[in-house]
């Protein structure tokens, strides 16, 4: 009987895969679109190229400086540099018109993905837009990495460096150890306080923002079992400070509380 099961599942796999070729593998690793642009807090995607990779007709009007989109029986109707847009002709409003920059048509990710029942999701670390339609995946990357962004090598160095800090006892060389990574202000106050207050070991990391070339910083959370029935959420902020021509955690404040059921 399992055996059956798998070929089963198998076979149906096989008919997806050569029946779409739009599902495929390859395209997992292909689908990636390399001139998106960030505008009013808006990612916005080039619109023919994008929609080309979820096997979408385009159509493009000169005269009425329109674009339309089409995708089984969904249509989407935009105007260059209109608030508004029409899907199967009901008009909704856009936060970001269209608009054309050096011949390339662009749209706000997030209206092209909804309008064909998909999803847009921004990685501030990533600097991409990752678009969802079903079974397919596109990646749109944005403007590359600032040269003053820590890159995820970095982040997951600082923030092991963190969690280490918890407790300074077993530490005999606190500043010498520390000092690759961390402020010599907030070596001071963990020095003074043995460690992180309140601190909890913390692994999932957040989206950095960052406030200038020289300032950034990450809101952690997680929660932790506390007792037989309640909860303990954990809320720790991370600041970080590019000294010495490197980026290092120049402050941390974690704050708890219980959640009752």
């Amino acid at each position: 009987m399992k055996k059956t099961i798998i070929a089963l599942t198998l076979s149906i796999v096989c008919t997806l895969l050569t029946g779409n070729p739009s599902i495929s593998f390859a395209n997992n690793f292909s689908n990636t679109v390399d001139n998106g642009k960030i505008e009013n807090g808006r990612m916005l995607i080039p619109i023919r190229a994008v929609s080309e990779r979820f096997n979408s007709e385009v159509t493009w009007n000169q005269t009425k400086k329109s674009i339309t989109i089409i995708r089984g029986k969904q249509e989407l109707l935009l105007h260059v540099y209109s608030r508004t847009a029409l899907l199967n002709s009901a008009a909704f409003s856009l936060d970001v018109p269209a608009k054309i920059d050096n011949g390339t048509t662009y749209v706000p990710a997030r209206v092209f993905a909804e309008a064909f029942g998909g999803t847009a999701l921004w990685s501030e670390q990533e600097r991409k837009t990752t678009i969802t339609i079903g079974l397919q995946q596109v990646f749109i990357q944005t403007e590359p990495l600032k040269p003053w962004r820590m890159n995820h090598e970095r982040i997951n160095v600082l923030n092991a460096k963190i969690n280490e800090a918890t407790d300074l006892s077993s530490y005999s060389q606190i500043r010498t150890y520390f000092r690759p990574y961390f402020t010599d202000s907030f070596i001071n106050k963990i020095i003074h306080s043995n460690g992180i207050k309140n601190n909890a070991i913390l692994t999932k990391k957040a989206d950095i923002i960052y406030s200038s070339t020289i300032a950034a910083r990450m809101h952690q959370s997680a929660y932790f079992e506390s007792g037989p029935i309640n909860l303990e959420l954990v809320d720790r902020y991370v600041f970080y400070k590019f000294v010495d021509n490197q980026w290092k955690v120049d402050d941390v404040n974690v704050g708890r509380q219980i959640i009752e059921p």
